[in-house]
């Protein structure tokens, strides 16, 4: 006789596996899900997200304050000023501030004896504050799944590309929060506060507004995420980016920068520069003067000698790719082991 509590087999019978009768979410529910459902983690756990938002409120009503204060002033001063011109002279900076830490740059129409404009800038207000929450956010993204080992988890559920387009979603929807919508915000705060803008002559703006944003997020994300995916420590992962991203701006831009004024082929690999010039090129300027440690280096980059905007647009891609490739490889590499 046997043993079994039940050797016919009549509670397995009872108990048996019985066909799924509810509603069956689609793909893009469930890449959705691991990326809305780790922002909501984020931001219960986590203070840094909650101040740097407050930080980015603080320093755009500040801005807007500073120019509705000043703007009949520095109209009275320059009668051809017109307010879209200020709207644009006041979010251009503070978008490129985003990626700009110590190099002052002026970008040029074209004409003139320089073919220098006269709108400068130099240091970025949050650009440092955005880059350090960036990798303590996104450094963790692949890399504590692999620690945690809750990647399988989510295999067991999702297949491999549905998990890496929701992680990539989660740092989208975190670059979204800290740095897009703010600066659209800020756009529409401007645009009301200024008054006398035509919508359709500043919808470029917009635009530009729009589109570098976007592609900071998504070269933040690139890089970041592949060094998540690279190791199973959040800390070296984070330490890692901040290292390619931060020191490569302080040293490549000292060794491309000459003292006859040319510009190396080392600047290509300096990412926050190439993220700032991208937006130049976007306003259709090809003449650009750089600032480091009181020299100018003149950027020239329709002129057929050294670096081009093609150039940069290429290295720009390229880095994008192959941090997306890494990630790929690694996800499947890992999955397959």
């Amino acid at each position: 006789m046997s043993d079994h509590p039940n050797p016919n087999g009549a509670y397995v019978k009872k108990f048996s596996f019985r066909p799924f009768t509810g509603f069956r979410r689609g793909r893009i529910y469930r890449i959705w899900s691991i990326s809305w459902q780790w922002w909501i983690h984020e931001w219960s756990r986590s203070r840094a997200v909650k101040v740097l938002i407050g930080f980015q409120v603080f320093t755009l009503l500040i801005t807007n304050l500073f120019v509705l204060t000043t703007k009949d002033f520095l109209m009275i001063t320059d009668p051809s000023l017109t307010t879209e011109q200020i709207l644009e002279n006041t979010l251009i900076p503070l978008i490129r501030g985003i990626v700009s830490f110590e190099t002052e740059i002026r970008g040029g129409d074209n004409h003139g004896d320089n073919g220098f404009g006269d709108g400068t800038f130099s240091i970025g207000g949050t650009s440092l504050f955005i880059l350090l929450l960036a990798v303590l956010v996104g450094s963790g993204l692949i890399a504590d799944d692999i620690s945690n080992k809750t990647n399988e988890i989510y295999y067991a559920k999702l297949e491999k590309y549905e998990y890496i387009l929701g992680k990539f979603g989660a740092f989208f929807i975190f670059g979204n929060v800290i740095i897009t919508i703010p600066y659209v915000l800020e756009f529409g705060l401007l645009y009301i506060g200024l008054g006398n803008i035509d919508l359709i002559s500043v919808l470029p703006l917009l635009a530009h507004v729009i589109i570098f944003t976007e592609i900071v997020n998504l070269t933040y994300a690139a890089i970041i995420l592949a060094f998540s995916s690279l190791t199973s420590r959040r800390l070296y992962a984070g330490l890692t980016s901040f290292m390619l991203l931060f020191l490569a701006n302080m040293i490549i831009p000292a060794l491309a920068f000459t003292e006859g004024g040319e510009i190396g082929l080392q600047l290509l690999g300096d990412v926050l520069t190439l993220l700032l010039i991208f937006s130049y090129i976007l306003d259709g300027e090809t003449i650009i003067r750089l600032n480091l440690l009181g020299q100018d280096h003149i950027l020239r980059l329709a002129d057929g000698v050294g670096i081009e905007s093609w150039m940069i647009l290429g290295s720009l891609g390229v880095i994008i790719l192959f941090g997306i490739l890494i990630v790929i490889i690694q996800v499947y590499r890992r999955h397959s082991a």
